[in-house]
């Protein structure tokens, strides 16, 4: 992600598509990653989506990494990935963390990675 969340009150998810899109690319480009899964659980996303079509809205696809930001802490990155099974699992993961933290560098940050599912590429 090129533009870190910008924190308000509290804690805000990131809403910048683009920069997104550059974040879960940077993840994509991780040797032995094979996708990238929602951060949150689909039961989780549901009810903001429904409650956003309700009021005529677009339903937030949010296809990628979680960012959020706010008060005097890291911004806190959630990933949810898919790896192949020719990959080392634990390198892969500590090869996202890394590279997240580069490309949101000089902030601090904080990187969670799940691994979703691991399959044949």
């Amino acid at each position: 992600m090129t533009v870190p969340a910008q924190p308000a009150h509290g804690r805000e998810d990131t809403t910048d598509s683009t920069a997104a899109d550059a974040l879960r690319a940077v993840v994509l480009g991780v040797d032995g990653v094979t996708a990238v899964f929602p951060s949150r659980p689909l039961w989780q996303r549901l009810p903001a989506g429904a409650l956003s079509l309700l009021q005529g809205g677009a339903a937030d696809a949010e296809d990628g990494p979680l960012v959020e930001g706010g008060g005097t802490g890291p911004l806190q990155v959630t990933v949810r990935l898919g790896v192949s099974d020719s990959a080392r699992t634990p390198d892969v993961v500590r090869a996202v963390a890394s590279a997240v933290r580069g490309h949101l560098a000089p902030a601090e940050v904080s990187v969670s990675v799940t691994v979703a599912r691991i399959s044949a590429k």
